[in-house]
């Protein structure tokens, strides 16, 4: 699916193509990235001057989306063997999770106060 350009600069617009492009299966990693700067633009986000701790936020959001899915997909597994399969999966992300929380915990003990 090629991405319209210009981009939209609605948030919603860009939001719900994001969704689109993940689902459509093939992906560009030039189009991709195109698409994130234009998604942090729209946040208000100048994405060649993000901080440390921005970065982070964005870390620790992404994972929480991604394990909101995998709870659904576990929902909407169609028989037990896929539920247990999906269930395996969200086990590992949620040990990424901790480790990404940890990172991210210890990141903000060793950043130094600004001034």
């Amino acid at each position: 699916m090629p991405l319209p350009d210009p981009l939209p600069a609605d948030p919603d617009e860009l939001e719900a193509l994001y969704r689109d492009y993940i689902e459509q299966g093939e992906f560009d990693q030039q189009e991709f990235d195109r698409l994130m700067e234009a998604r942090l633009r729209a946040w208000g986000y100048d994405p060649t001057k993000l901080t440390a701790d921005q970065v982070m936020s964005f870390m620790a959001e992404s994972v929480n989306r991604m394990m909101i899915n995998l709870y659904g997909a576990i929902e909407s597994a169609p028989d037990g063997e896929s539920t247990e399969q999906v269930q395996a999966i969200v086990k590992q992300a949620e040990e990424l999770r901790t480790q990404i929380f940890k990172m991210i915990g210890e990141s903000d003990q060793e950043t130094p106060p600004s001034t």
